[in-house]
């Protein structure tokens, strides 16, 4: 199998990958777990090019009659159980070009139960000429009974230095600018060219830890980035919350190492100033509760006043 190069890392995935397409023992139903934007939909993408016979432009564009890629929809960012169904109907029908008709699920973890139980049926008794693929960022979230059914690959995040290679060559940055970034984007190529496109997430960490550091009230950061946020929508703004909770949990990892006197080159924030007093398990605590808060589409305001201000429970 020839990867292109714009999938970096994870070569663990690309050799077992190689090896079962050239042994044909590629398991009808794969699962690619890991945070977003570090390659999981590229290597779908290039495993269908492979199994389809298709050109990387053509898989590219999603335009060949045997690739189907389903999306959560709508501003909740779910799958419903009727384009599941449609999906399912070209599960029965032959293959149109290839010999072999590839399905990728996006997000795989939310589907409504409707949906995800349509799919079980599905997978309990696949055909031989179809291959599923599906993406997930919380594995955990997917019924058990869809996982056990599924060979689980799951991707590491990328280097900072794969990162900043990737935003030199491909973009052009500088490489103080393309260090940044990949210092910023914890292991996410999507997340750092989404920060390259649209700095709000950079923005909205550094009033967060300006809040932290006593630079600027609590207050006033909760509301300066409910505002930065309030034109995201669906799964745009889930993922940007996300990453803003990831990044307060790695600015608390942060303040405990430095009160250990830890290896300062470890940081994942070289310039956030001295330890300031904020209990790692603490802070683990308050971000597993704020991120569970968000996925049940609590207000972003409330969940940042949970992370920074009060001690009452946000969540049943």
């Amino acid at each position: 199998m020839d990867f292109p190069a714009t999938l970096l890392g994870n070569e663990p995935m690309k050799a077992y990958l190689s090896r079962a397409i050239a042994s044909e023992q590629l398991h009808h139903t794969m699962l690619f777990s890991g945070r977003d934007g570090i390659g999981k939909f590229l290597f779908a993408k290039a495993l269908a090019r492979e199994l389809l016979g298709a050109s990387h432009e053509r898989i590219e564009r999603e335009n060949h009659p045997d690739l189907h890629v389903l999306r959560p929809e709508g501003k909740s960012g779910t799958h419903w159980v009727d384009p599941l169904r449609e999906m399912i109907q070209e599960v029965h029908k032959p293959p149109f070009e290839a010999k072999k008709k590839v399905f990728i699920i996006c997000d795989a973890e939310r589907m409504q139960p409707p949906a995800a139980n349509t799919l079980l049926k599905t997978l309990e008794e696949p055909d031989l000429d179809c291959q599923f693929v599906l993406l997930t960022s919380s594995p955990n979230e997917i019924l058990p009974t869809i996982l056990s059914r599924c060979i689980h690959l799951f991707f590491q995040p990328l280097t900072r230095d794969q990162i900043a290679q990737f935003l030199m060559q491909r973009h052009s940055l500088d490489a103080t600018r393309a260090a940044m970034l990949a210092r910023l984007s914890n292991g996410s190529l999507g997340h750092a060219i989404r920060l390259l496109q649209d700095n709000r997430s950079e923005k909205a960490e550094q009033i967060l830890f300006d809040a932290l550091q006593e630079k600027i009230s609590k207050v006033q950061a909760i509301e300066q980035i409910d505002a930065l946020f309030s034109e995201l929508e669906g799964l745009e703004f889930q993922r940007q919350a996300e990453h803003l909770i990831a990044s307060y949990l790695m600015w608390a990892r942060d303040q405990e190492l430095k009160r250990a006197g830890g290896d300062e080159g470890l940081l994942y924030f070289p310039k956030s100033g001295p330890a300031m007093p904020l209990a790692l398990i603490d802070a683990e605590t308050r971000a597993a509760t704020a991120q569970l808060a968000i996925e049940r589409n609590i207000k972003l305001s409330a969940c940042l006043d949970f992370l920074l201000l009060t001690k009452k429970k946000l969540v049943p």
